[in-house]
């Protein structure tokens, strides 16, 4: 790889031994991957945050470097952690898994890393703009900021991250190029498809797509619009149900202002109808609970937004849970702050639903709820 004079300062221990480890991390990665140079980048996000994630190996790691003096270079911010940090007993967390958490959340701190314990930075402290370089993590995040936003990122491991923040750089391959961003399967959605297509056929075409495309490039045409939530939801399904980091639809996101545009001016490797039935078809296997009662309602995976919060307190407002079933509502700090501003909040936990703030229900501990059966409307 070719590396600026303060890259190789770097290598060479100029800057400290927190930065040269990082920096070697990625000059190895950068030479697995093809990538003749580093492109610096102007945020960093975290998945390692969660004691889950992380575990003891995790602590050891921050610890060693703290104790080095490691600071992030770029604003970085942290992905959920395993439990909420203001009602941790409210959930069951055993005590001395939450103090583990509270651990890494202490050593993230020293590292500069601006606590937002969600898997939404970019609806509070870290929006990044079209364009710009990033070294993010988190699934349901890249896919979002790559394809909504216009932003370039490839999908990072843990710590490999945390390496991209404390130098401020990654290498430069995969997504921060212009002919990895291009589409490669379209996706076209039949006239009845387009015309009935409701709220929740978004994680469902998003289910769909993720199984066949693996980890290319789709091509969504055919939806005349899409709110933010809509595609935070297409997004994060196609990446769950395969490994999509990048997505286009047609007239909507800001790299598909046309099928062409979209496509590079390339032909695609393959086009594929989606029917009516194929989209009740998804529904169908993802949907039903056949085989008992429901234990808990798990929504807002992604993190809510503020617009779901209020649609969620008009749907509960006079309503009651049932008492056999729980009914959890994830969403990050700021944005649940707001909610209880609006009385949203308050309206949902009138009708007996909880709020799991800065976690969810996939990243804390459950054994001691005896789940068996949760819902979700995630993809």
């Amino acid at each position: 790889m070719k590396l600026t004079d303060e890259e190789r300062g770097i290598l060479d221990g100029k800057s400290g031994e927190p930065q040269r480890l990082a920096l070697q991390v990625l000059v190895k990665l950068g030479e697995a991957c093809g990538a003749d140079r580093m492109v610096e980048i102007a945020s960093a996000h975290l998945v390692a945050s969660s004691y889950q994630i992380a575990g003891e190996a995790g602590i050891d790691i921050y610890s060693q470097l703290v104790a080095q003096g490691a600071r992030v270079k770029v604003r970085t911010t942290s992905d959920p952690g395993s439990i909420d940090f203001a009602r941790w007993r409210e959930f069951k967390t055993p005590e001395a898994y939450a103090a583990r958490q509270v651990r890494i959340a202490e050593l993230l701190d020293q590292m500069g890393v601006i606590p937002t314990w969600t898997c939404t930075p970019y609806t509070t402290f870290n929006v990044p703009h079209f364009g710009e370089h990033l070294g993010w993590s988190e699934s349901s995040a890249v896919v979002f900021v790559n394809s909504v936003i216009g932003a370039r990122t490839n999908r990072l491991a843990a710590y490999v991250d945390l390496c991209a923040a404390l130098t401020g750089r990654v290498p430069c391959f995969g997504l921060h190029l212009d002919e990895c961003r291009r589409g490669q399967v379209v996706f076209a959605l039949e006239r009845a498809a387009a015309e009935s297509f409701r709220d929740h056929d978004f994680p469902a075409l998003g289910y769909l797509v993720g199984q066949r495309v693996g980890d290319k490039v789709p091509v969504v045409v055919g939806l005349a619009g899409a709110t933010s939530d809509q595609l935070k939801a297409f997004g994060a399904a196609s990446a769950s149900s395969g490994s999509v980091a990048m997505y286009h639809m047609v007239g909507v996101t800001p790299e598909a202002r046309s099928l062409e545009e979209a496509l590079g001016g390339q032909p695609s490797l393959e086009t594929i109808r989606v029917s009516r039935a194929d989209l009740d078809r998804v529904m169908e296997q993802m949907g039903p609970v056949r085989d008992g009662p429901v234990d808990v309602v798990g929504i807002g995976c992604p993190h809510a937004s503020i617009d779901q919060l209020r649609r969620y307190a008009a749907l509960l407002e006079g309503q009651r849970v049932h008492p056999d079933v729980q009914l959890w509502v994830c969403a990050n700090e700021v944005v649940e702050a707001m909610a209880r501003r609006l009385g949203y909040a308050q309206t949902i936990e009138r009708a007996g639903a909880r709020f799991l703030v800065g976690t969810c229900h996939n990243d804390c501990p459950l054994d001691a709820w005896r789940f068996r059966r949760l819902v979700t409307d995630s993809g």
